[in-house]
């Protein structure tokens, strides 16, 4: 059963929700609606690190919160340099309504401990989605981002997570750079094995749309 567009209101989140900013090229998107840091410690959410984005939507599997945010901090590799951040923390939660408390259903972690040379680690907000590709009423959500740890000019890892419910698939490479002085590296891509399947053709082609939208640094 497709996700029906209309999310209904509830109460508790009226006051400070703001409207998502969604770009008009996701196709099956899912309807959803910003949420703030106020709202989420409302909920007695705990979000790790800053805010980077926070999501309420609604599909066949229930109301659902999707928190995605960053922590910094010093590493304690041997070699770490006292007071500088080398340690990048990312996190991505969804959140299930369950009675009157919210559960955790899944969380896409990874981190960047990378002490003394060049490092750092960030999302792509504005390619984080929720949709509903294969039109079975379950949202998936698509989170990209890139870690960088090197002791010169090079590209950054970048991944591309999507989760529906317990499946999770992805597409793991290198960012593109170097493309404006003529001598671009980078770039690779490798898609998970399950993506090869038939079943799955619709979520490969969303990843590689993301990635696509993701991988050029310069």
């Amino acid at each position: 059963m497709p996700i029906k567009s209309k999310v209904p209101a509830i109460a508790v989140f009226v006051l400070s929700i703001t409207s998502a900013a969604s770009p008009s090229a996701f196709a099956a998107e899912v309807e959803h609606t910003a949420l703030t840091s106020a709202v989420l410690k409302s909920e007695r959410i705990t979000v790790p690190g800053k805010l980077v984005k926070a999501e309420r939507f609604v599909d066949s599997a229930g109301e659902h919160l999707l928190v995605v945010s960053m922590r910094t901090g010093p590493s304690s590799a041997f070699n770490a340099e006292p007071g500088r951040d080398e340690l990048y923390e990312l996190f991505s939660s969804l959140y299930t309504r369950k009675a009157n408390r919210w559960a955790r259903t899944w969380l896409i972690e990874d981190a960047n401990d990378c002490p003394v040379i060049d490092s750092s680690a960030s999302f792509f907000p504005k390619y984080i989605t929720i949709t509903d590709l294969d039109n079975n009423g379950v949202a998936e959500v698509t989170v990209p981002y890139k870690m960088f740890c090197s002791g010169g000019v090079d590209s950054s890892d970048l991944k591309v997570i999507m989760r529906q419910g317990a499946q999770r698939f992805a597409v793991r490479g290198r960012t593109l750079t170097g493309t404006k002085g003529g001598s671009p590296y980078g770039g690779e891509m490798v898609f998970d094995k399950l993506l090869s399947l038939k079943e799955n053709a619709v979520f490969k082609a969303h990843l590689k749309f993301i990635r696509d939208k993701v991988y050029i640094e310069n």
